[in-house]
């Protein structure tokens, strides 16, 4: 793959030398996701006519923040969060789902609110799981969402109404969020910090034996740390004479990697299985080949062997949400949980040859080994909030 960018970017430097960097480097950006972006056939986005809509406006552009800023605009024509780069102005909207701490759902037309993050400060606020949100900053959310919204297509369905419904609420780096909403039949108004835990969690991992002797591991955003890689395994043995270990993957939107992930998989088998599968979109789309393969998951010294529950939630996200959909596989774990993050494939990041801009986008598929496609795993035992996923967790394991 790097290959094929270093192609692109040899045909982009032939292109006029009266182009300007950015002009170049948007140029380079909208062949590198015409030739590997593995989600376009999930999207409404017509990619021919963002090229068309955006040629004119980079012409305008004169500094990076005019570039960053257009770039930003280009990658929510994919209404994607897994998809994004690594600079951002004081006015950008935060990342989702990692900077965000309640989650917005349409239902029967309206905006609601279908899940508050469990351990955020805005727990503390008294806002209602189901409340309609009806205001953010005085403005009615349907023309916050209206103003943002793609140009390249027309009729959004809801789920891209929803991206931009959550990108508000979580709001402006450089504005504060007052938030009118309707519960209970009455109007509330709730004026919120930015999103921010209610206290720091230390380390990699919280752990602790909870009632009825079950041990209890929580990954503190942290799939990205190889840390995990001992001290999650160093963990599960010191909790080997439990009844049961819940693993709670609800603080996981970042994103990590396999290996941590294997570490923590690992540790619950005691021979080698299906994991995940991977299909490699862009060389079908140049070769008219698929390439697909099954990944597999060995088995880590002193397996645990008694039942593990996975908590999972609207903040696992990426390599949470296949670890998520491994444990769905593995005979002694029950995964637990709502709708997760939702995030597309597996990434691949890449620098702007001319501003060095970084982005990142999924450029592989990824499924359950029996085909569900990750984005579309549903926990076995289906909850609709955060706190019911807790509760029931215990129940399962006290039943």
């Amino acid at each position: 793959m790097k290959k094929m960018f270093i192609v692109f970017l040899v045909l982009c430097g032939f292109s006029s030398v009266a182009q300007t960097k950015y002009q170049k480097d948007f140029d380079y950006l909208w062949n590198m996701f015409d030739g590997f972006y593995a989600y376009f056939d999930q999207k409404q986005t017509n990619w021919t006519e963002v090229k068309k809509i955006y040629q004119k406006e980079v012409e305008k552009v004169s500094n990076d923040s005019q570039f960053i800023r257009l770039v930003e605009n280009i990658t929510y024509e994919l209404y994607d969060p897994h998809t994004g780069i690594n600079r951002n102005l004081k006015s950008s909207f935060r990342l989702i789902p990692t900077s965000t701490d309640a989650w917005i759902k349409i239902k029967d037309g309206n905006y609601h609110i279908a899940d508050i993050r469990s351990g955020f400060e805005i727990e503390e606020t008294g806002l209602k799981v189901g409340a309609e949100l009806l205001r953010i900053n005085g403005r009615k959310i349907e023309d916050l969402v209206e103003e943002v919204l793609p140009k390249s297509f027309k009729n959004p369905k809801d789920d891209v109404k929803e991206f931009f419904a959550n990108l508000w609420f979580a709001g402006k780096h450089n504005e504060e969020r007052v938030i009118l909403v309707l519960e209970d039949g009455k109007e509330k108004q709730y004026r919120l910090n930015k999103p921010t835990a209610s206290k720091k969690e230390n380390g990699t991992l919280s752990s602790k034996i909870i009632k009825g002797n079950i041990g209890y591991i929580k990954l503190n955003n942290s799939l990205g740390n190889n840390e995990v890689i001992k001290a999650f395994p160093k963990k599960v043995d010191e909790f080997r004479d439990t009844k049961a270990i819940i693993v709670d993957l609800r603080d996981t939107p970042s994103g990590g990697n396999a290996e941590v992930a294997k570490s923590i998989m690992g540790k619950f088998i005691t021979e080698t299985i299906p994991y995940q599968k991977h299909e490699r979109v862009s060389l079908e789309r140049e070769f008219g080949i698929k390439r697909s393969w099954i990944e597999l998951l060995t088995p880590l010294k002193n397996p645990y062997k008694k039942p593990v529950v996975v908590l999972a939630g609207r903040w696992t996200g990426s390599v949470g949400e296949a670890i998520a959909q491994g444990f769905d596989n593995i005979k002694s774990a029950k995964v637990v949980g709502t709708e997760m993050a939702k995030l597309l494939g597996a990434i691949q990041c890449e620098a702007l040859p001319n501003t060095k801009m970084n982005l990142c986008f999924p450029v592989e598929k990824l499924y359950h080994v029996n085909g569900t496609p990750r984005e579309k795993f549903i926990p076995e035992v289906y909850t609709k909030t955060s706190v019911e996923t807790y509760k029931k967790a215990i129940q399962i394991i006290n039943e």
